[in-house]
């Protein structure tokens, strides 16, 4: 069993080429190391500590496990040891490792490495591997503010997709959803009553979708032209996608919102991440690869952060899928750029926001 065991430092510190950021490399071992996905929260809510995804062998069927770093590439410790842990998110208040394994939700002491089944539901697709991304459990989770309740979304042994709701007090676990094709789940940060999702496009090309959290009310948010990669835009209740290649953007929009508001264009925007507070966004580039560029909201203006020279290819893990820190002063990202994909923090420089929020 290797739940709780520490690991010696792989961490590299350099500034980057490009713009001159701090930065650190916070994983070396060669295998694959996948950051969580750019909407999912992988800190605690010090910003000191982030977990991440690794295969356990160099094969395409490895299993995953998680395990938790400090931002200075200290502390690295192995958190699962399981056959599957997928879905992973950190609780709010940063107490636990939250993750499915086989319809069961686990979770995971991050200070003694206890591991406790907090709900099971049956029917579930098992999945193995990081290329798993629409079998069994995948890489999408949310919970409520308060921890209550988690959000992920699964297939099926029958063959279909859903959307699971557990409580975390044990008393509740059931599908709330189902239909042929969903992703991106994540159910809204504040209040958790609204869990919007990735369906679609329809004829009108929306491919948003938002369900209450007992999966009731079906409907599509009214944003055209999304490429797929979108979060909610902190606690504004407004949803923030990046739109497809010939839009050049990124737009931000609420239910009941007559339009969308164009936040940033000129660049192919790829997937983008908003900051706790909504004030920021972030987001790689690519198709050119210009970097990763930081967003100010209100002042609609951008600068490249640092560049991740990943490959930006098929597999997740070549994609930078940049986020911020609670705190809102470090971006995590992946890059492959030495041939094996690792996790990078780099660290956002202060002129940089200062001139980003000057009019």
């Amino acid at each position: 069993m290797n739940r709780g065991r520490s690991y010696s430092f792989e961490r590299r510190f350099f500034r980057d080429a490009g713009t001159g950021a701090e930065t650190v490399q916070l994983t070396s071992f060669p295998c694959v190391n996948i950051k969580l996905y750019f909407h999912v929260n992988a800190f605690t809510p010090d910003s000191q500590t982030l977990v991440f995804q690794t295969c356990a062998l160099s094969s395409r069927d490895s299993k995953v496990d998680i395990f938790k770093v400090q931002i200075d590439g200290t502390g690295l410790t192995q958190l699962t040891d399981d056959a599957e842990a997928g879905s992973p998110v950190v609780s709010p208040d940063g107490r636990w490792l939250y993750y499915v394994c086989h319809g069961e939700l686990r979770q995971v002491s991050m200070s003694d490495y206890s591991v406790d089944t907090v709900g099971y539901i049956d029917g579930i697709q098992p999945s193995t591997g990081l290329s798993s991304n629409t079998a069994g459990t995948t890489i999408n989770a949310s919970m409520s503010s308060d921890g209550r309740v988690y959000f992920t979304d699964a297939t099926l042994k029958n063959g279909r997709r859903a959307i699971l709701r557990y409580t975390t007090d044990g008393k509740a676990a059931a599908i709330i959803y189902e239909s042929d094709s969903i992703t991106h789940t994540q159910c809204e940060p504040a209040e958790a009553k609204i869990v919007a999702f990735q369906h679609g496009p329809d004829d009108k090309n929306r491919n948003i979708w938002l369900i209450n959290e007992d999966g009731t009310n079906p409907r599509p948010l009214d944003l055209p032209f999304g490429n797929g990669h979108w979060m909610w835009l902190g606690n504004t209740g407004k949803i923030m996608s990046n739109l497809e290649k010939q839009c050049h953007g990124i737009a931000v929009m609420g239910e009941g919102d007559e339009a969308p508001e164009l936040i940033a264009t000129g660049e192919h925007f790829w997937h983008a991440a908003s900051s706790r507070d909504g004030q920021w966004m972030v987001s790689d580039t690519s198709w050119p690869d210009n970097g990763i560029q930081l967003i100010h909201v209100g002042t609609k203006k951008y600068a490249t952060l640092c560049y991740p020279e990943s490959s930006n290819s098929h597999p997740q893990w070549s994609h930078p899928h940049p986020s911020f820190s609670p705190d809102g002063s470090y971006v995590v990202y992946n890059s492959d750029r030495s041939g094996t994909p690792h996790i990078y923090l780099v660290k956002i420089p202060a002129h940089l926001k200062e001139e980003l929020q000057t009019v």
